[in-house]
């Protein structure tokens, strides 16, 4: 059954670009799976919310849309909907600052400030944009306070981010009266909309751009961000600063800022959870009488006792010396996983006491070759 994207989005028909975004944003915002997680249903409402909003944000898909019918949209209409070349914003994060790896791997700069099918003359909101910070592996054990420098674009400081030349009239283009877009139509198949020659997109009577921008409002720079990673951060989590994305057009709202954590790999450490594993090694003496020896930890060198008799392959424990976990603050633990290292050369006494150690044992010496070369 075809289903109304106007209805499934509560809006009009004559609903603007805006309105559009805005019931979009409320509801994937309501229905989203990890808002929802004990409502199966929500993730193909969300599904259906998302497949209404690629079509009517699109202008050239709407007025199929619109053409065509309900049927249209879901498949069943005389033409197929060619593919938009317009990305929709992933759906909103959730509230937290802090996000594990795994959603939102697709976060980018994302084109939500203006757009030729929305343009106008409005305010626009900021695109969230996105920035890759590598930090080392005791960074991310212990935290870290830095400063990024982030591109963006920014208000241009000659019209205000109004886009219109100082003391010139806020005039609209004549060929498209300020959408930005224009209908163009070809022999054979449907009318479509493309960007007015004209204004470049802007809605904006050339003769009355800003020069700085060309219309635009917006001009490339940087912005020095403080960002705090809190210890126990993992490899791919996300960090969202709230209103650190592009600013808005026309005074609308700022994007916001998601840095994502790289964290460098360690020549000693591996990281599993909040656990932290390294090797060691110990001699065959350590090993067979027991000893105190000295092990790497996050925090420097740490004494560990081995028992004798112990084995290669044997793990031991150092409780509290591992991750701190990221909402508990409580610390993991570290294993270290224990080699014994034969001695590749011996002396000929070497070798003699370590023939009376075998018998002395009671180790079964017919097996041991080095008389048997003699």
């Amino acid at each position: 059954m075809p289903v109304d994207y106007y209805k499934l989005l509560e809006i009009d028909h004559d609903a603007s670009q805006a309105d559009v975004k805005k019931a979009y944003r409320r509801l994937a915002r309501k229905y989203h799976p990890d808002a929802n997680k004990d409502d199966p249903s929500a993730a193909d409402k969300f599904r259906k919310i998302k497949e209404a909003f690629d079509i009517l944000s699109d202008p050239l898909e709407r007025d199929k849309y619109d053409h065509y019918g309900p049927a249209y949209g879901s498949g069943g209409g005389q033409e197929p909907p060619a593919k938009s070349s317009y990305s929709a914003p992933p759906p909103p994060p959730t509230s937290e600052d802090v996000f594990s790896p795994g959603p939102y791997d697709d976060i980018r700069q994302v084109p939500r400030q203006g757009t030729p099918q929305s343009s106008g003359m409005g305010p626009q909101p900021g695109a969230d944009l996105r920035y890759d910070l590598e930090i080392t592996f005791e960074e991310s054990i212990f935290g870290l306070e830095t400063e990024i420098y982030v591109p963006i674009m920014s208000e241009c400081n000659i019209c205000q981010g109004t886009g219109i030349r100082p003391g010139a009239p806020q005039v609209p283009c004549r060929y498209c009266n300020g959408r930005g877009e224009v209908r163009q139509e070809s022999y054979g198949s449907m009318a479509g909309f493309v960007i007015c020659e004209n204004c470049q997109g802007t809605g904006i009577s050339p003769e009355n751009l800003c020069y700085n921008c060309q219309g635009s409002g917006r001009n490339q720079s940087q912005r020095s961000v403080y960002v705090k990673v809190p210890p126990g951060v993992e490899n791919g989590a996300r960090l969202r600063i709230r209103g650190m994305g592009e600013p808005g057009s026309r005074g609308g709202p700022p994007g916001d800022l998601y840095v994502m954590i790289y964290v460098l790999e360690h020549d000693q450490f591996e990281r599993h959870g909040d656990e932290i594993l390294c090797e060691t090694t110990v001699t065959i003496l350590q090993a067979a009488l027991g000893a105190e020896i000295e092990v790497p930890t996050i925090d420097g060198k740490a004494k560990m006792k081995i028992p004798p008799g112990t084995q290669t392959g044997t793990i031991f424990r150092l409780r509290g010396k591992g991750v701190p976990n990221i909402h508990t603050t409580q610390r993991g633990d570290q294993h270290v996983k224990v080699t014994v290292v034969t001695p590749s050369k011996l002396s000929r006494n070497g070798k003699e006491l370590l023939w009376k150690f075998g018998k002395e044992i009671g180790e079964d010496m017919s097996s041991i070759l080095w008389r048997k070369k003699r």
